[in-house]
């Protein structure tokens, strides 16, 4: 941009931005959303921590907007409560810096917004697909009673007055967080999710979850009867690195031995008749589950036919397929006679029934080479075993392709890298793409980033002697650093091994299935010197922020291994599936990528703000070799690699005590 133009453009910001001074490159990630917006593109951008990227798009749309009202209205999806907080607060800063009328309705899930489930415990330990159901028949008064939080937002189907004073005042004070939207709508007995939808038909900007845009029905229920039309809509995915994946699981699902035995104990406790169903169904995840034992051992998703369970069910009912459709029907409806019944009694609205219902009609209608069916066992700490079918999609572009329908997309992250990767296999259209990859703002001298060459988690070379070596480079470079370290690596299995070889003296938490991401931060803000095992890919790598007072907590991060997929035959499908569709890349499409994300998000935990410094370590070899070359231009330049451990503690310690070398 020429310096005139630039000079100008910075001017207009200054109109709309709130804050006296820009981040380092914040200015280029605000005139590359402002482009993406006015010209109705699809924006890729990678922007690292500390570039302010949710403003700079805030500002953006607002710059754009006032240019030319028809640009339409912001949908901004987050995928964690902290980074929707974020906006909230960069939306009141906009507000009060331009004292203009913004509007902003803010979602939280419908259960974290009920009053019901804050003041019952049994309803806030359900799963939310139970949960949707009991609001639903709350709301129909299929329980016997109704919801007078709804109830008083509506007067027929319109909203009542007592909702309008409710709104009225949201839209003087906002834009506020959902926890202070709850607090006036509470006071009013007005139900804070439907305020918010209310809302909605208001709003400038709507903040949510990726489900509003790519759940069809979640789209149409909310955005669609506030009036929102996709085409006219301006969507920002942040975390976008996370699409692919988030994208798949909307529609893949499980189903356990476990939910089925409670399924046959609801039929009898409420006398129904199931048709022999359910034992049957029983029945066949049990022999399926004994074969896979048998050959394959625990924790193995072995992939297997849609119609193999299906017919053997039906063999076993004595029935034709379509008879036994017809079964699952009604035993879906005699699910809802459960959640009934217990809701009437006081009990949690749980059915059992209905979940093996949902699950199996999902098996039989999820159709195409997009979709592969699979049986587990998994074994608990108790040592006991239990059966998982489950249906894994392939290909995140059938939720993401509605992208391509928005009027422009800017999809960020501070580790977006590969943007061909995400326009791939999110279907989106390449005609409309632009991307833009910004460096690190932070100093290069702040970071160390050192590979341990001689140690490695690559599959054929895992052995004890393997795992021992890797357990006495990790303790003495835990030694060498002073402060809080996290150590990620590939697996649990991994994980597991190097924690049982370990010795050191700080303290210590390793996660597992069970961990709460709350404990893990007041563990570290307890513990100025403590370690943290933890899986990339698992709670504690990805979209927490490890920070105190916007400073991080960490001194270091330790990446035990390069975290590629684990090879099962589901990753087998993914790639043959990926080789049909992309051809040569489909082994960096279905492993390499996946892998560079993993460690990419494991390392951002270390530096969140300018005055942190601290060390990245990768044990693995791997990483000083072809790996290398996939990663971004300024981690290439950064890396140490060294054979001697006593080479890496000696880099360790001129850092630390801030002498170059």
């Amino acid at each position: 941009m020429p310096t005139e133009s630039k000079a100008d453009f910075q001017k207009m910001v200054r109109e709309f931005f709130p804050y006296a001074n820009f981040r380092p490159f914040q200015l280029n990630a605000i005139k590359f959303a402002f482009d993406v917006i006015k010209n109705g593109k699809i924006g890729l951008l990678s922007s690292p921590c500390g570039t302010g990227k949710s403003i700079s798009v805030l500002t953006a749309y607002s710059m754009a907007k006032q240019l030319d009202n028809s640009v339409g209205r912001l949908l901004a999806l987050t995928r964690t409560r902290n980074q929707l907080e974020i906006y909230c607060r960069e939306l009141k800063s906009l507000k009060e810096h331009r004292n203009v009328s913004l509007v902003a309705s803010v979602f939280k899930s419908k259960k974290e917004m009920c009053p019901h489930a804050k003041e019952d415990s049994k309803l806030r330990e359900i799963s939310y697909r139970d949960f949707l159901y009991y609001c639903k028949g709350l709301k129909e008064g299929t329980f016997g009673k109704t919801c007078k939080y709804y109830d008083r937002a509506y007067s027929g189907w319109k909203p009542s007055w007592s909702a309008y004073t409710v709104i009225n005042k949201i839209k003087g004070i906002g834009p506020l967080l959902p926890d202070e939207v709850y607090e006036i709508c509470r006071d009013q007995q007005i139900c804070p999710y439907e305020a918010t939808k209310i809302l909605a038909r208001y709003a400038d900007i709507i903040i949510g979850n990726y489900n509003y845009i790519l759940i069809d029905s979640i789209r149409g229920s909310i955005l669609g009867r506030a009036g929102w039309r996709t085409k006219d809509m301006n969507c920002v995915f942040d975390e976008a690195h996370s699409l692919p994946y988030y994208a798949a699981g909307i529609f893949s699902d499980e189903l356990s031995s476990a939910s089925v035995r409670r399924a046959l104990k609801e039929i009898r406790t409420f006398s129904l008749d199931d048709f022999g169903f359910l034992d049957a169904l029983h029945e066949v995840m049990v022999e399926l589950g004994k074969h896979l034992y048998k050959e394959y051992g625990a924790n193995i998703e072995h992939i297997i036919g849609r119609d193999a369970a299906i017919e053997t069910l039906s063999k076993n009912l004595k029935v034709d397929v379509d008879k036994m459709l017809e079964i699952i029907s009604e035993l879906s409806d005699k699910g809802e006679l459960i959640r009934q019944k217990r809701a009437e009694t006081g009990k949690s609205p749980v059915s059992y029934l209905s979940r093996c219902a949902d699950f199996l009609s999902d098996w039989v209608s999820l159709t195409g080479s997009s979709y592969v069916r699979y049986v587990k066992v998994e074994i608990d700490k108790n040592e006991r075993k239990s059966v998982r079918i489950g249906i894994r999609c392939l290909d995140p572009a059938l939720a993401a392709s509605v992208i391509n329908e928005l009027r422009s997309a800017i999809l960020m992250s501070g580790t977006l890298w590969h943007t061909n990767y995400y326009i791939d296999v999110l279907g989106i259209e390449r005609k409309r793409c632009e991307t833009m990859d910004l460096p690190s703002p932070f100093p290069q001298e702040n970071r160390l980033i050192v590979v341990d060459k001689a140690v490695t988690t690559k599959f054929e070379k895992r052995n004890e002697r393997q795992w021992r070596q890797i357990a006495e480079h990790l303790s003495q470079i835990i030694k060498q650093i002073s402060g809080r370290i996290a150590v990620y690596s590939p697996s649990y299995e991994v994980m597991r091994e190097i924690a049982k070889n370990a010795m050191f003296d700080s303290p210590l938490v390793v996660e597992g299935r069970g961990t709460k991401i709350l404990d893990v931060l007041q563990f570290l803000k307890n513990n100025e010197r403590c370690v943290v095992f933890g899986v990339a890919r698992g709670k504690i790598s990805e979209g927490v922020d490890m920070t105190n007072e916007g400073r991080s907590m960490l001194s270091a991060v330790i990446v035990v291994g390069l975290p590629y997929p684990k090879r099962t035959e589901l990753q087998t499908a993914l790639y043959k599936y990926f080789k049909e569709k992309f051809g040569n890349k489909a082994i960096e499409y279905a492993n390499d990528i996946p892998c560079l994300n993993a460690l990419a998000q494991s390392a951002g935990r270390l530096l969140r703000s300018p005055e942190d410094r601290g060390v990245i370590v990768i044990m693995d070899n791997r990483a000083a070799g072809r790996f290398k070359q996939k990663l971004p231009n300024e981690w290439r330049n950064e890396m140490k690699p060294h054979l001697k451990i006593e080479e890496i503690l000696n880099r360790i310690e001129n850092f630390m005590e801030g002498r170059l070398d």
